[in-house]
């Protein structure tokens, strides 16, 4: 009797501690591609190489719950590969000034060393290919945003419109720090703080 009343209490300990057990275990970590440069080649084309300073980045900057793969790389011809590979090639700092034509700012060279760096971004990265919705499957998940100044860059969290997303923040050599974020639409930049844009605000931790 002694044995089942307490056999009864111990699994009624374990019935009640697993949720706190289950609260309290970490996420998983994000690892990225075993053999970045080579994922890079694949996803962009030789046009590209990695930028090994910039270690990759993690975040979901589309808001479908999904993780996305952010790195920095190098390319001076971008739109080489864009058809073949089915990516979007886009330049939201030069948009934001009036000239996004990507046909013309491609050539241009804002970065202070000359190494035409750029932000690639792949969404849901880890998601199979034929995992994805047969009616989407033409819809662009890999971008090379280009132009953006910056020395450092991480992902933020962003407060917009009443929304919670997760955006790049950029900070380039005179400390101005920036926003690279998607709105579901389209890339935008955007200095922070900048009049006019009071519903734009990263959430500091």
């Amino acid at each position: 009797m002694r044995s089942l009343l307490y056999s009864g209490c111990l699994a009624l300990c374990l019935l009640l501690c697993s949720p706190l057990l289950a609260q309290s275990a970490p996420p998983p970590k994000a690892t990225p591609p075993p053999d970045l440069p080579a994922y890079v080649a694949a996803q962009f084309g030789p046009a590209f190489t990695l930028d090994p300073t910039v270690p990759p980045m993690f975040g979901d900057l589309d808001g479908d719950g999904n993780e996305d793969l952010i790195l920095v790389g190098h390319s001076s011809a971008p739109l080489q590969s864009k058809e073949q590979l089915h990516f979007s090639v886009e330049d939201p700092y030069d948009a934001y000034f009036g000239t996004g034509d990507t046909r013309i700012t491609s050539m241009f060279t804002l970065h202070f060393d000359g190494s035409s760096r750029c932000i690639l971004v792949v969404f849901g990265w880890r998601l199979q290919p034929e995992s994805r919705p047969k009616a989407k499957a033409k819809i662009v998940s890999k971008f090379v945003l280009i132009n953006t100044p910056f020395e450092t860059i991480k992902v933020v969290d962003l407060r917009l419109k009443k929304k919670n997303l997760q955006s790049i923040e950029t900070v380039d050599r005179d400390t101005l720090h920036a926003l690279v974020f998607w709105d579901g639409k389209r890339w935008h930049w955007r200095a922070e703080g900048m009049e006019g844009d009071e519903t734009l605000m990263p959430r500091r931790n």
